[in-house]
């Protein structure tokens, strides 16, 4: 297959989690059909409701950093579907992509046609396998997994890292992780594996007791962020206020102490998140990093989408925070733009909890779009509306999100701020055309 071929056949496969089937059995018998190519490596396996992606991006930072060859497998994608697969910091190449898909794909059809499949892969376990490949093809010394929904039975749960992040636990997917933080947090906690170190940045009592419970029972070593650990914010890089400034911190680890240690990443949960990186890292015992690796690393970290400024038509800030915990940390970042009007671009998807989300974020704003998402799974701009009725005066829905874009575009003053928010699809959508915008000035 060339590359377009390798694109048709994942667009075959359907909406990514509407298409989703949980289980383990698929994916490992295509990884031993491929002489398990995720055993090549050492790994860092990371879980979360939120700040996975961020967690997973800064310790592959800190780790490129060091020297170390590294591999980065992250979901969803933004505008690219081969932004999932990085080596050593840069987009897997189309015509790697496309061989790696063309041996899956091969290998596939052998085993569906022997009956070793009971289906053919999802979109989620091919890739899984495109990139576990991948890395053992480009000879990674170091690969940092960030999980794709839940974790006992994700399709990244086949590796056997050498250290495990658990970021932290909230409600979201409840249709497929469990009702309860409990059975949410015992999901998560399925990447824990016996004697390998783990790292947890759990806040709610409930799901610091499941992964507390497991680590115990497979003999893992446990560092808890709020227990082991201590973050300071000690000075911001820009003038404070609704800039997206990012942090300088402090932080002490059951290692070492780090200070003032800057980093790239916008927003004060990225204090925490970086915490957990560096002791994600800092448990990767075959991988020591020096100090100052980590300072470099955190300094160059990249990831599009998370309170990701523009200077476009107008100030525009995009960020993916797509469930209630990620509406309350942005919120919390917006209330600090007392001086600056709001206008909010927002879509979700359905099955998200947006009249909880919209109840954190609408009272902020001056004006609402209200935009579908090009994805199948896409909340009606109309049910967003109905669920948040004393807001109605100041919305407008949109057909398109480049239109409502365009709109709080036209209603923001030279110096407001519009807000793109709500799902991450959404931002994949809309980046293009932020980006262009950028440039025109």
């Amino acid at each position: 297959m060339n590359y377009q071929q390798t694109l048709d056949l994942l667009s075959r496969r359907g909406n990514e989690v509407q298409g989703i089937h949980l289980g383990l059995h698929r994916i490992t018998a295509i990884a031993q059909a491929l002489g398990n190519p995720q055993n090549r490596y050492p790994a860092l396996h990371i879980a979360g409701t939120n700040g996975k992606g961020s967690v997973a991006a800064m310790s592959e930072a800190i780790l490129r950093a060091a020297g170390w060859k590294t591999g980065l497998y992250t979901s969803p994608h933004l505008e690219n579907v081969r932004e999932r697969i990085r080596i050593a910091g840069r987009n897997i190449s189309e015509r790697k992509f496309a061989r790696a898909a063309s041996r899956v794909a091969s290998l596939e059809e052998d085993l569906t046609a022997r009956g070793a499949l009971d289906m053919r892969l999802t979109f989620f376990e091919f890739l899984t396998a495109c990139a576990f490949l991948s890395f053992a093809e480009e000879r990674v010394e170091v690969a940092v997994v960030e999980v794709g929904l839940g974790g006992r039975l994700d399709a990244t749960n086949i590796l056997s890292p050498q250290s495990c992040v658990i970021t932290g636990v909230a409600l979201d997917h409840q249709d497929l992780l469990g009702a309860t933080l409990r059975q949410i947090a015992a999901e998560k906690a399925g990447i824990l594996k016996p004697g390998v170190p783990a790292v947890s940045g759990c806040r709610a009592i409930d799901a610091q007791k499941v992964v507390r419970a497991r680590a115990r029972r497979l003999r893992a070593p446990l560092t808890e962020i709020d227990r082991d650990c201590r973050v300071r914010v000690v000075g911001q890089q820009k003038p404070a206020g609704c800039r997206g400034a990012p942090l300088i911190i402090d932080v002490t680890t059951p290692l070492r102490r780090y200070q003032k240690l800057c980093l790239a990443l916008a927003g004060l949960h990225q204090a925490r998140n970086a915490a957990l990186a560096i002791a994600g890292v800092e448990a990767l015992l075959e991988r020591p990093v020096s100090p100052e690796d980590i300072r470099k690393g955190l300094a160059r970290t990249r990831w599009p989408g998370r309170l990701d400024t523009y200077h476009a038509r107008r100030r525009t800030l995009l960020e993916g925070a797509h469930n209630v915990e990620g509406a309350r940390a942005l919120r919390n970042e917006l209330i600090r733009c007392e001086d600056c009007e709001i206008h909010l671009v927002f879509g979700a998807l359905g099955g998200k909890d947006f009249r909880r989300m919209g109840a954190l974020l609408f009272p902020l704003a001056r004006s609402l779009h209200l935009a579908p998402i090009a994805n199948s799974r896409s909340a009606a701009p109309e049910d967003i509306a109905r669920a948040h009725p004393r807001h109605r005066s100041r919305m407008r829905l949109h057909g398109d999100a480049l239109s409502a874009l365009r709109a709080a575009w036209d209603a923001c003053p030279a110096d407001g701020l519009v807000v793109v928010t709500g799902s991450l699809y959404l931002l994949g959508e809309l980046l293009p055309a932020v980006r262009a915008a950028t440039r025109k000035k």
